[in-house]
């Protein structure tokens, strides 16, 4: 039971400015998706995986996929969501808590891009989709003090239970900067998954607290994403 979790940033054409790294184009990102669908992936929840591997719950799809998204730009509002919701498919957002309808204060030296705000966020919610944890202000998690990181933690998820009016238990580590203490603080505060950027897929004996995600880049084309989904699925070894 291998778990395929994407990572994207912003499904937007990259208009020279910013790290372009981050960008996927809203027709390649369609196209990707449209794939994902004809190779059998049907997208789940956080909760159903964590379900299935403690034996609770439904049986899951045989190609189980999680789409994230990091930071809460808007343009998964106007590029992203109406793509997979057209599809009947899901994805999990990771908002930074003290920039809710901000900007990307955590890049001083990038120009600025919007942020989703709370009233966005609650509809989006509302339509299907799933919010998680970034932390309050994006900070390393294993390069700053212990204390500072559970409270990144532990604020931010309180921030956003009350925010969407439910328990916020899914944490994404800033810039996928983690360590074997911070998974522990993760747990400490409360946090049943949390996810990092590794480029592999997870089986049921990967910690929770630091499952992998396959980026997808702006370069990434169809052939090669069904390449490397086809050697984690098949080949790897865990």
């Amino acid at each position: 039971m291998k778990l395929t979790i994407l990572m994207y940033h912003k499904i937007d054409e990259h208009a020279g400015v910013g790290n372009p790294g981050n960008y996927v184009s809203p027709a390649n990102f369609a196209a990707q998706i449209d794939a994902l669908q004809a190779w059998g992936y049907r997208t789940i929840e956080f909760e159903q995986w964590l379900d299935a591997r403690a034996g609770r719950g439904k049986r899951l799809p045989d190609k189980p996929l999680i789409v994230t998204f990091d930071d809460g730009y808007t343009c998964f509002d106007r590029n992203a969501w109406p793509v997979l919701r057209a599809r009947g498919m899901g994805a999990t957002v990771f908002l930074v808590a003290g920039q809710i309808g901000g900007t990307t204060a955590w890049e001083a030296a990038e120009p600025q891009e919007t942020l989703l705000g709370a009233t966005r966020i609650r509809a989006l919610q509302a339509d299907g989709a799933r919010f998680g944890s970034h932390s309050v202000s994006h900070r390393p998690m294993a390069r700053i003090p212990a204390a500072d990181a559970l409270d990144e933690l532990t604020r931010s998820r309180g921030q956003l239970s009350a925010l969407l009016d439910r328990d916020v238990d899914v944490f994404a580590y800033p810039f996928s900067n983690q360590s074997a203490a911070v998974r522990d603080l993760a747990r400490q505060a409360g946090y049943r998954a949390a996810v990092r950027g590794k480029g592999r897929m997870n089986s049921p004996r990967t910690d929770p607290l630091g499952l992998r995600r396959i980026k997808v880049e702006p370069t990434t084309t169809i052939d090669a994403l069904e390449k490397t989904l086809f050697i984690e699925r098949y080949l790897r070894l865990f």
